[in-house]
């Protein structure tokens, strides 16, 4: 896990924010402050983000904060989960579209269960002779499995080996990525520790 920065709650950036901010710096040097405003009422989300930026003041260089644009961007789970979590903490009873879809397919896998067990039944009811045979019943129950070994054909194995290995191909990138990442920024706090003993600069960010 990567450290990106620190947060609190408040209105406007002050001077106690600069201090704690300086003090982060010691972990990162270009860390991102984060504040929000839980007593705003304005429409738009409470919420500013900043960088810090040194600055020439009354001739002594200065850190302050500069405010930086930022765009909320949410993919289709988040916001299905969203709305799930609104509506089923609201008092009015009213359930979230998704949770709507999932008791639809409980009820229809439920469903398909208890048929596939009432058939199950009836073909070792059959060959126990507890009940007598019915030609028609058992060419339907005959075409319907003839219908299922669709999972067992080369061409789905064929399909769903290569899914499989594309899956775990991204899964490896985004760990090689993630490994890269952790090593570049060692090497940079490794040049960081080498700068304060007075040991020369050493080259930073080796791995992109």
């Amino acid at each position: 896990m990567d450290f990106l920065g620190w947060y609190t709650t408040g209105g406007s950036a002050n001077e106690s924010d600069i201090k704690v901010h300086k003090q982060v710096c010691e972990i990162n040097e270009s860390p991102i402050f984060l504040k929000l405003n839980p007593q705003s009422r304005q429409a738009d989300l409470p919420l500013k983000i900043y960088e810090s930026v040194i600055d020439i003041v009354n001739g002594d260089a200065t850190l302050l904060f500069a405010e930086i644009p930022y765009t909320l961007a949410t993919e289709d789970a988040e916001r299905i989960g969203v709305d799930h979590v609104a509506r089923m903490s609201s008092d009015t009873g009213e359930n979230s579209s998704v949770s709507d879809h999932l008791i639809a397919q409980h009820n229809a896998i439920k469903m398909l269960h208890h048929r596939v067990k009432l058939i199950l039944e009836y073909v070792k009811a059959v060959q126990n002779d507890e009940v007598p045979k019915n030609h028609e019943i058992l060419r339907d129950i005959y075409s319907l499995c003839n219908r299922l070994p669709v999972v067992s054909s080369t061409t789905f194995k064929g399909d769903f080996f290569t899914q499989c290995n594309d899956v775990a191909l991204i899964t490896y990138l985004g760990t090689i990525t993630k490994g890269c990442n952790s090593l570049n920024h060692f090497i940079n706090k490794f040049s960081v520790l080498y700068d304060r003993h007075g040991l020369g600069r050493r080259p930073r960010g080796l791995i992109f």
